[in-house]
């Protein structure tokens, strides 16, 4: 009864020795695989990921979603992140908070300079150190309804002074003064008449209390926009009442009733609209001395200077910014065919030249005759990151009321950047 056992005893554990091992080889892959963590405002980075996490094995890429991606990085209370992604980045260069990434533009790199749009790679340079890598911008342009196109079929690109002179011609008015047709009003978008104020060179400068202008720049260019509206359509009030009466509907239906000439819009909304709506359309960039600005919300990626993970986000960096992963995401929306898709490549052109040049026409046909010309464009300024709300809020209004037939008694800049601050509790 006492006699000792033999090796059977443990013949058991060892018909389990296989499935540890393979469950211990599982669990240090996992461990291999680095978490990247991207933080961005721009949603389509989310599809990006999925693609990117699908596409390889060595990292897995998570977006967090945030307005203001540079805001609040050594707040102790987030993860941090690897990755910064979206619009208004640049002007957190100067923070130190992304690290260089000269080495991805060199002759060995994965990423060659000659590949972007120079205007684009330029806006993420800090002196001798390149901090942000372009991936997408939209351009300003006029809508017009396609039985208008000889009127137009001779510009490539449409100057403030064409846009005069072709929307006073296209102007009619009754016996009794009222206007049956208006070609265009500067007083119609605030967002043109912004551009008006950045293609004149006026600078805005945000600081964290207070804001700044070129003061007698902007009051030259204000007189412009008067003389403008009074010289082409006979004052700001025929202006706003023509809007009242007829411009109550979206930008392309504007054009498509016939009673005005132009109408603005960005490469992402016309683009970005179902086919059903713009067979009817054509458009037109616009220009000053033969330039096109770049809309201020061009999106860029760089990587955090406190990340631990640069190699593996320099990897993600070089896959999305190849012409073979931009086609992949191209089909992917010609293929889902949705209404909601956004237009191109993170909302908007890419900033590879081959691609925008070459593949796009190919999704988005009107691109046939208007594909941008890389040495026509210019990046504007490196803007904060709330400054779409900042130009929203108080930019836009306060050049709306100097142009607008306004008495005079109206807020100044100033003071509707601080109540901007006090709203938000600043």
């Amino acid at each position: 009864m006492n006699s000792k056992r033999s090796g059977p005893r443990f013949s058991a554990a060892w018909l389990f020795l296989p499935a540890l091992f393979a469950s211990l080889s599982l669990v240090s892959c996992a461990k291999k695989q680095t978490r990247l963590v991207l933080r961005t405002n721009n949603v389509e980075f989310v599809s990006f990921a999925e693609l990117y996490n699908a596409s390889q094995d060595k990292a897995r890429l998570v977006v967090h979603f945030q307005e203001e991606p540079a805001k609040n990085l050594s707040a102790k209370n987030s993860e941090k992140p690897d990755i910064l992604a979206g619009s208004c980045l640049s002007a957190e260069m100067e923070n130190k908070s992304f690290a260089r990434l000269n080495s991805m533009l060199k002759e060995n790199g994965p990423l060659g300079q000659s590949s972007f749009y120079p205007a684009l790679l330029q806006s993420g340079r800090l002196g001798d150190n390149q901090y942000l890598i372009p991936v997408s911008f939209n351009l300003p342009a006029l809508v017009f309804y396609s039985e208008n196109y000889e009127s137009l079929q001779d510009a490539a690109m449409l100057s403030f002074d064409d846009i005069k002179s072709l929307s006073q011609k296209f102007n009619s008015q009754r016996k009794d003064g009222v206007w049956n047709s208006m070609g265009f009003g500067p007083l119609w978008s605030a967002d043109f008449l912004y551009l008006i104020f950045k293609d004149a060179g006026v600078f805005f400068n945000v600081g964290a209390n207070s804001i700044s202008y070129t003061e007698n720049l902007f009051l030259k260019t204000s007189d412009f926009v008067r003389d403008w509206i009074q010289q082409v359509n006979g004052g700001a009030k025929n202006e706003q009442d023509f809007a009242f009466k007829y411009l109550y509907m979206p930008f392309y239906s504007q054009v498509q009733s016939g009673r005005c000439l132009f109408s603005y819009a960005t490469s992402r909304q016309i683009l970005s609209l179902p086919k059903d709506r713009v067979h009817d359309l054509d458009f037109r960039w616009i220009c000053n001395d033969n330039k096109i600005q770049i809309e201020d919300d061009y999106v860029s990626v760089g990587i955090y200077a406190k990340s631990k993970n640069k190699a593996a986000a320099k990897k993600f960096i070089a896959w999305l910014m190849s012409e073979y992963t931009q086609k992949q995401i191209l089909d992917r929306k010609a293929q889902m065919n949705l209404a909601t898709n956004d237009f191109g490549i993170a909302g908007g052109f890419s900033a590879l030249q081959s691609v925008t040049e070459r593949l796009f026409p190919l999704y988005y046909r009107s691109l046939l005759s208007n594909t941008p010309v890389a040495d026509r464009l210019c990046a504007p300024q490196k803007f904060p990151s709330d400054w779409a709300r900042v130009k929203s809020a108080a930019v836009e209004p306060f050049i709306l009321d100097s142009v607008g037939g306004s008495s005079g008694n109206y807020p100044t800049l100033s003071e509707r950047y601080e109540a901007l601050l006090a709203s938000e509790g600043k």
